[in-house]
C-alpha cells in the first residue's frame, strides 16, 4: 500500500513538469506578437500576411535593418548582435521588405539563424543587405549561394556598405556609406554568400574571416553560441523589458525557440492598418544602368574578387614597430647587455641542481663580473634606476603618442570620407538643381504661336481695360443720375399730391354737404314760410317750422326729405 501511494505521488510531481517541458519545446506565432508589439507596429500586408514595423523606422526615415550592432563570428558563422529590443526575433527569424509610402516592414519565419542577410566583398568595402521573403511566404530549408541577388533581385540600395578596416568596430551605424555611394562600391565588389544546412542548424559563411582580420583595424570578436530552445513564461516577460540576447565574456546567448506554423492564420491582437496593394522596392532606386549591372552580377565570381589596396593590420603593426622613437634605443641596449651574462649563470645552476638532485639551490649563485663593483656605488645603483624608470616613461610616452597618431589619422580618414561623401552629395544636388531649372525654363518657354496669340490677348485686354476706364465715368454718371431722377420724381409727386390732398381736406365729404344743404333748405323754407304765413293764428296751430325748431332744440333732427343726390 505505501509502494502504491509512492508511485502515485511520484507520478503527480513529475506529470507537470513533463507537460511543461512540453509546452516550452515549441512557442506559437502569438510569441512574436506579444512581445514584438511594445516596440513597433503590426500591418496586414496582402501577399506577405501580418507584418512588423518598428517604431523607430517611422521616426527616422534613413533607419535600415542590420545596421544597429557589430558582427561576431561564432561556430555558427557570422552572428548578427543587435542593440535594439527587438533584434533577438527580427533578425534571426524571418525576411525584410521595403513597401513604398510604408517604409521597411518584417516578415515573421519559423526558422532561427544567426542572420539572414546577402554577402558582397571585394577590394577596401564590405556589405550586407537583409534577405527579402518570397511571396507569399518565406523561404526556408534550402541551401543560399552567391547567385542570391539575381535569384531575389536584390538591389544596391538594400546594402549596407563599410570600409573593411571598420569590420570590427563594436558600433558600426556611424560607418554606414550614404545608400547613394552603392552602385559605385558594388561595381567593385563580388556576392560571397553562402548559407547552409548542418543537421537542422543554420550557418552562415560568407567572407573569410581570417583573411577579414588581416585588414581590420580591430579582429573580428569570437563568441561561443549557446542557444536557449526553451521558453517559459519569465522569459517571455522579461523579453518586453530587455533584449533577450546578451554577451556574458565569450558566449553569445540567444533565444531560438522552434516556431510552430498554425494551420490558418492568426492574427495580432491589434492590427494598425491593412495594405492591400503594396508596391514592394527591390533596391533600384535612382539607379539608371540596371540592365548593365544585373548583367555584370551574373557573370561575376567569388574568386575574382579585387584585394584590398590598404596595408594589412600586421603590416601597419610592423611598420609602428619600425618607427618607434630611437630614444628607447638605450634601454633596449641595456637589456641586450644583462641577457647574455644571465643565460650562463642560469646554465650552471641547472647543472648544479642535476648533479646534486635537488630542487632548490643550497649555495648562492656566482656573481657576475662587476657586480661588486656596483653594489659598492650606490650611486651608479641610482643612476641605472633613474635610466630605467625614464626608459619606462619613454615607452608610454611613445604608446601615447602612436596612439594619438592612430586617432589622427583616424580622424582624418573620417574626415576624408566625410568630405567625399559632402562633395557628392553637393554634386548630385546642384546637378538635380540644375535639371529643375532646365525643365522649369522649358516649361516657361512657350511658342511662337503661343507668344503671338498671348501678346494679341494682351493688347485686346488692354484696349478692353482702355475702354472700361473711359466707360466708368460716363456710366458713374449714368448711375447718379439714375439714383438722383427717383428722388427728384417722388419730391414733384409729393408737391402734386400735396395741394390735391389740402383740396380735398377742405372739401366736405358728400353726407357733410347732403347735411349742410338740407340745413340750408330748412332755413330756406322755414324763412318763406314766415314770411308767407298770417300774422294771426290760432293758439292750437302750430307751423311745422316751429315743429322743427322745436326738435332741433331738444337735439333730434327732422326725417330728411327724399332728394336726389348731390353730383
Amino acid at each position: 500500500m505505501k509502494r502504491i501511494l509512492f508511485a502515485l505521488t511520484l507520478v503527480g510531481l513529475l506529470l507537470p513538469l513533463t507537460s511543461r517541458v512540453q509546452a516550452a519545446t515549441e512557442v506559437s506565432i502569438n510569441f512574436f506578437y506579444d512581445n514584438l508589439s511594445p516596440y513597433g507596429s503590426w500591418y496586414e500586408v496582402a501577399d506577405y500576411g501580418y507584418c512588423f514595423q518598428p517604431s523607430v523606422a517611422i521616426d527616422n526615415a534613413d533607419w535600415r535593418p542590420y545596421s544597429d550592432g557589430y558582427w561576431a563570428y561564432t561556430d555558427a558563422g557570422w552572428t548578427w548582435v543587435s542593440y535594439e529590443d527587438f533584434g533577438w526575433a527580427t533578425y534571426h527569424y524571418g525576411r525584410w521588405a521595403l513597401i513604398a509610402d510604408l517604409g521597411w516592414i518584417w516578415v515573421p519565419g519559423y526558422e532561427w539563424g544567426p542572420a539572414w542577410v546577402s554577402w558582397r566583398t571585394g577590394g577596401d568595402y564590405i556589405g550586407w543587405a537583409p534577405l527579402p521573403p518570397a511571396a507569399p511566404a518565406v523561404y526556408e530549408g534550402r541551401v543560399i549561394t552567391g547567385r542570391v541577388d539575381i535569384e531575389f533581385d536584390i538591389g544596391p540600395t538594400y546594402y549596407n556598405f563599410i570600409e573593411l578596416r571598420y569590420i570590427g568596430e563594436p558600433v558600426l551605424r556611424r560607418h554606414i556609406m550614404p545608400p547613394t555611394q552603392n552602385v559605385t562600391i558594388i561595381n567593385r565588389t563580388v556576392n560571397v554568400t553562402n548559407i547552409t544546412y548542418n543537421n537542422s542548424v543554420v550557418n552562415v559563411y560568407g567572407p573569410d574571416i581570417n583573411q577579414i582580420n588581416q585588414y581590420s583595424t580591430r579582429p573580428v570578436q569570437r563568441l561561443t553560441l549557446r542557444r536557449e530552445t526553451q521558453v517559459d513564461a519569465n522569459v517571455v516577460q522579461s523579453a518586453r523589458q530587455t533584449n533577450l540576447n546578451r554577451v556574458s565574456g565569450n558566449e553569445l546567448t540567444v533565444i531560438a525557440p522552434p516556431v510552430q506554423k498554425p494551420q490558418q492564420q492568426v492574427a495580432p491582437k491589434q492590427v494598425k492598418r491593412k495594405v492591400e496593394k503594396p508596391k514592394v522596392e527591390r533596391g533600384w532606386q535612382g539607379v539608371a544602368n540596371r540592365q548593365q549591372l544585373q548583367e555584370q552580377m551574373k557573370n561575376e565570381n567569388a574568386q575574382n574578387a579585387p584585394t584590398p589596396s590598404r596595408q594589412s593590420g600586421k603590416a601597419r603593426g610592423a611598420e609602428n614597430a619600425a618607427n618607434q622613437p630611437n630614444e628607447n634605443k638605450a634601454a633596449k641596449e641595456a637589456q641586450t647587455v644583462q641577457q647574455p651574462e644571465a643565460k650562463p649563470r642560469d646554465q650552471e645552476q641547472s647543472a648544479q641542481w642535476q648533479d646534486q638532485g635537488q630542487r632548490q639551490m643550497t649555495r648562492q649563485p656566482r656573481q657576475r663580473p662587476g657586480q661588486e663593483e656596483r653594489n659598492a656605488s650606490p650611486t651608479e645603483q641610482t643612476r641605472e634606476e633613474n635610466a630605467g624608470q625614464g626608459a619606462a616613461q619613454e615607452r608610454r610616452a611613445g604608446g601615447q603618442r602612436r596612439a594619438r597618431e592612430q586617432q589622427d589619422a583616424e580622424n582624418q580618414n573620417a574626415a576624408e570620407t566625410r568630405q567625399q561623401n559632402r562633395g557628392q552629395a553637393g554634386q548630385e544636388g546642384r546637378q538635380r538643381r540644375r535639371q529643375a531649372a532646365q525643365e522649369t525654363q522649358q516649361q516657361r518657354e512657350p511658342t511662337g504661336q503661343e507668344a503671338r496669340q498671348r501678346g494679341q490677348g494682351g493688347r485686346e485686354a488692354q484696349q478692353q481695360e482702355e475702354q472700361t476706364q473711359t466707360r466708368r465715368p460716363r456710366e458713374q454718371k449714368e448711375q447718379q443720375a439714375e439714383t438722383r431722377r427717383p428722388r427728384e420724381q417722388r419730391e414733384e409727386q409729393a408737391q402734386t399730391r400735396r395741394p390735391r390732398e389740402q383740396k380735398e381736406q377742405e372739401q366736405p365729404s358728400p353726407r357733410e354737404q347732403a347735411s349742410q344743404q338740407r340745413e340750408e333748405r330748412g332755413r330756406e323754407s322755414r324763412r318763406q314760410s314766415r314770411e308767407n304765413a298770417p300774422q294771426a293764428r290760432p293758439q292750437n296751430s302750430r307751423p311745422e317750422a316751429d315743429q322743427e325748431d322745436n326738435q332741433q332744440r331738444k337735439g333730434r333732427r327732422p326725417k330728411p326729405e327724399e332728394t336726389p343726390p348731390s353730383p
